[in-house]
């Protein structure tokens, strides 16, 4: 291989793997939802821990289908269906809503 062609490879690699870590930084939770979620809308939830990529622990719960008024404390990023909602796993009411999601 010429260095030229070293060069390149070595580029492209620096490239995908930039690429790669900011996809999976794209379904971290970086904040809390404010206030307290109706079970109404949600179908499910998956647990986030601290790591590389997302720096809080968090609760994400997903929304259900829903043809219910906006909730206030929705962002409208997390309005859309299938959406995560990102929560607080110190508040009582997200374990609350956890046990009864079981």
């Amino acid at each position: 291989m010429t260095r030229t062609s070293v060069t390149v490879i070595v580029l492209l690699v620096a490239a995908l793997s930039v690429l790669c870590k900011d996809a999976s930084a794209l379904s971290c939770c970086r904040k809390y939802t404010r206030g307290k979620i109706p079970m109404s809308i949600i179908r499910g939830y998956s647990i986030q821990t601290i790591k590389r990529n997302c720096h809080i622990d968090a609760v994400m719960f997903l929304k259900k289908r829903t043809n219910q008024k906006m909730h206030p404390f929705l962002t409208d990023s997390t309005q859309k269906e299938g959406r995560n909602i990102c929560t607080d796993p110190s508040k009582p009411w997200v374990m609350d809503n956890i046990q009864e999601l079981k």
